[in-house]
């Protein structure tokens, strides 16, 4: 009886971090994010800061600090200083009152005379490092980072450092001050961690691990495939599968649908039955003469934009708003297109997916609104600026950012296997190296996923490595995406999971795509047993005319 108790309480902590959506986290927690930029501007730090605090609530309000607001309907307010820029008056008398929480970042916190009068700032400065006092969470820094210099005095809390020392992030009673306004990693993890302080919430010690086989479209080693299936069933480990429905090439010019490889589709229906969730990972994964799991397909990486237009069709730049309109309306029908089309073939043949992922985790803003009307569920890194498909962010912690319009993002931290050097004796040891000081690096951080990815056409022997690098963290769970409420939904389709169980809701017969399987197999088993009548019919006539 007490295992059982001490088991459901594993449960229901594990359920509440991973979806962040208790009533506590809904009811009281209400956030503003306001910025000094335009709305023109990159607004990359400001997503990479609505993704970090999305782990504590998913009510989050972002706004320019030029557009009206009434600061009661929130219970904490961070503003980020991004230029220097005088801030509204009125804005400036509601949070000198204001009695919730205020995070202020960067620039002009010198016109808070009052309430931010513990601030005393100097010249600008870079650090190489960042760390929590009273903690073992130390991280170097890639590239020199520009800051703030901050002055402390006894009165106040130092709750992160800068190299050498620098006070990074400082509070007093319900006022914070960060010296930064870039929240690329490793701020954005540090802050992360702070936010336990500015929420009042404790860190649990469950991480969450998974394991992702990446890119299986109709022309994947079956065999490979099902060695790896097998291992991981009698292993008893959950596990994700990204399904690209259509393999495509430039060079053979072939088009393989699942309908065309049974063996693979039987396969990929014993992994959903024995641990897998299946993710749909686009439609082609590719949109310009690339192969299927090389290219992309929801981002133009030769003109560095969202897909406007079609491959072979010549470039407009638009330079009217109706030009602009026509353009984003064509990657709007593409994208429900493609996730359409997707969605329907692989329901076809009994394959149910309950999450998305963005070949090469690249796609528009507009994109993920798009995405949202069809999942609630979201698997990977995040591309967070239409400016560059290189702009992405990394997060260690789950949680709903609002560009992601109501999904559940579930995060990949550690990278992939790749061959690295092909002379060593294990040419994937310096990948697995990468990995694991990746992964050490995230499990100094509270409630994070410890999350890989792998392509199965490696083998068996080198996914077995991952396997026991992911077990070696302590105080970490593997996550089974069909425990826990998902929902896909495309036309008269609606697919859900929970508890363990997948439902499905369409009609018989719900896609041309199919139909066409139906008849094709029909058309089969006639033929099949035409044969076979026609056989016998050969071998029992002749017995009578004797």
């Amino acid at each position: 009886m007490k295992n059982k108790i001490i088991l459901l309480l594993i449960v229901l902590l594990f359920t509440m971090f991973f979806y962040n959506t208790s009533t506590y986290a809904e009811d009281k927690d209400r956030v503003l994010i306001i910025y000094t930029a335009d709305q023109s501007n990159d607004l990359t730090h400001i997503r990479i800061l609505d993704t970090v605090v999305s782990y504590f609530t998913s009510d989050i309000t972002v706004q320019s600090q030029e557009e009206s607001v009434n600061l009661k309907d929130f219970s904490h307010v961070f503003y980020v200083g991004m230029e220097k820029k005088d801030i509204p008056r009125n804005l400036i008398e509601q949070m000198e009152k204001f009695k919730g929480k205020i995070i202020f970042f960067g620039n002009n916190v010198e016109q808070l005379e009052k309430r931010f009068e513990f601030v005393k700032t100097g010249e600008s400065d870079t650090i190489r490092s960042i760390s929590i006092p009273n903690s073992t969470i130390k991280t170097e820094i890639e590239e020199t980072r520009r800051t703030i210099q901050i002055e402390t005095h006894k009165s106040q809390s130092i709750l992160a450092y800068g190299d050498d020392k620098k006070p990074l992030i400082i509070k007093d009673r319900n006022s914070y001050f960060v010296g930064t306004t870039n929240f690329h990693n490793p701020v954005g993890m540090v802050l992360g961690q702070v936010l336990y302080d500015v929420f009042e919430r404790e860190p649990s010690n469950l991480k969450v691990k998974y394991l992702r086989l990446e890119d299986i479209h109709p022309k994947t080693n079956v065999t490979k495939l099902k060695e790896i299936a097998k291992y991981l069933k009698n292993e008893k480990i959950p596990y994700l599968v990204t399904v690209i429905p259509v393999y495509t090439s430039p060079v053979t010019k072939e088009e393989v649908h699942f309908s065309d490889v049974p063996e693979l589709v039987k396969v990929l229906r014993f992994m959903q039955e024995n641990g897998a969730s299946l993710i749909l990972h686009g439609y082609r994964h590719q949109y310009r003469d690339s192969e299927t799991g090389e290219g992309f397909e929801y981002w133009d990486v030769e003109n560095d934009r969202p897909v406007y237009q079609l491959k072979d069709d010549e470039i407009i730049i638009p330079s009217s708003e109706e030009e602009r309109h026509q353009l984003e309306e064509f990657e709007r029908k593409y994208i429900k297109e493609t996730v359409q089309n997707g969605v329907e073939e692989m329901i076809a043949h009994k394959l149910y997916p309950l999450a998305f992922e963005a070949p090469h985790y690249s796609m528009s803003q507009a994109g993920y609104e798009i995405l949202s009307q069809h999942f609630s569920t979201y698997v990977g890194q995040l591309q967070i600026t239409d400016q560059s498909w290189k702009s992405s962010y990394t997060p260690i912690k789950s949680g709903k950012p609002s560009f992601l319009h109501g999904m559940t993002l579930i995060p990949e931290t550690m990278g992939y296997v790749n061959k690295i050097n092909k002379n060593q004796s294990n040419p994937f040891e310096a990948s697995l190296t990468d990995m694991k000081s990746l992964g050490d690096d995230v499990s100094q951080y509270s409630d994070t996923y410890l999350a890989a990815f792998y392509h199965p056409y490696l083998g068996l022997t080198t996914l077995k490595e991952v396997v026991s690098m992911l077990n070696s963290y302590p105080n970490t769970t593997w996550l089974d995406l069909k425990q826990y409420p998902n929902e896909v939904k495309v036309n008269d389709v609606l697919i859900k999971s929970v508890d363990g169980e997948v439902m499905i809701d369409k009609k018989l017969l719900s896609s041309d795509y199919e139909v066409d399987l139906v008849v094709k197999n029909l058309l089969k088993f006639l033929l099949i047993f035409g044969g076979l009548l026609f056989s016998v019919t050969l071998y029992i006539v002749p017995k009578f005319r004797k």
